[in-house]
Formats: C-alpha cells, sequence, structure tokens
C-alpha cells in the first residue's frame, strides 16, 4: 500500500504535467476514488481560472471571450517562436 506521502508527490508530479489519467496510476489502485475526484477538483480549478483569464482579458481589449481565447492563443505562439530564436 502507498503511503500518504506518496499520494502527494504523485499529486504534485501530475499536476506539473498532466499527461496521463492519475487514477490509473499503478500502484496507486487504492486511491483511485480519490484520485479521480482530485482529478476533477483540478481540471475544474484550472478551467475556472482560464475563463477569469479570459474575461480579464476580453474587458481589457473590449472584445468578446472566444476573440480573446484566440489572442491569447497567437500570443503563446508568438512567445514560443520567440524561444526557438
Amino acid at each position: 500500500m502507498k503511503t500518504r506521502e506518496e499520494l502527494r508527490v504523485l499529486q504534485t508530479n501530475w499536476r506539473s504535467d498532466p499527461c496521463w489519467d492519475i487514477e490509473e496510476t499503478e500502484g496507486f489502485e487504492e486511491y483511485r476514488e480519490e484520485l479521480k475526484t482530485y482529478r476533477s477538483f483540478v481540471e475544474d480549478m484550472w478551467r475556472e481560472d482560464k475563463y477569469r483569464r479570459l474575461v480579464r482579458m476580453s474587458n481589457k481589449y473590449a472584445c468578446s471571450i472566444e476573440l480573446a481565447e484566440h489572442i491569447e492563443l497567437l500570443e503563446n505562439r508568438l512567445a514560443q517562436l520567440e524561444a526557438k530564436s
């Protein structure tokens, strides 16, 4: 059985790179439901943060949230291109 400390480390690692379904992590089967709830909570928090960020941007530029999202996407692409050069 994994310890609570190992569970916290897993959660921290997942938050920095959420490229897998954390509740499916081998060795943590006994925490499956807790991890599923955790993933849902964190993903909801990320969605809310994104929405708030887009609302602020849409207010700043006096545009729709959809346009703010597109602007953000373009800004991110530009930053990636600048980082490569």
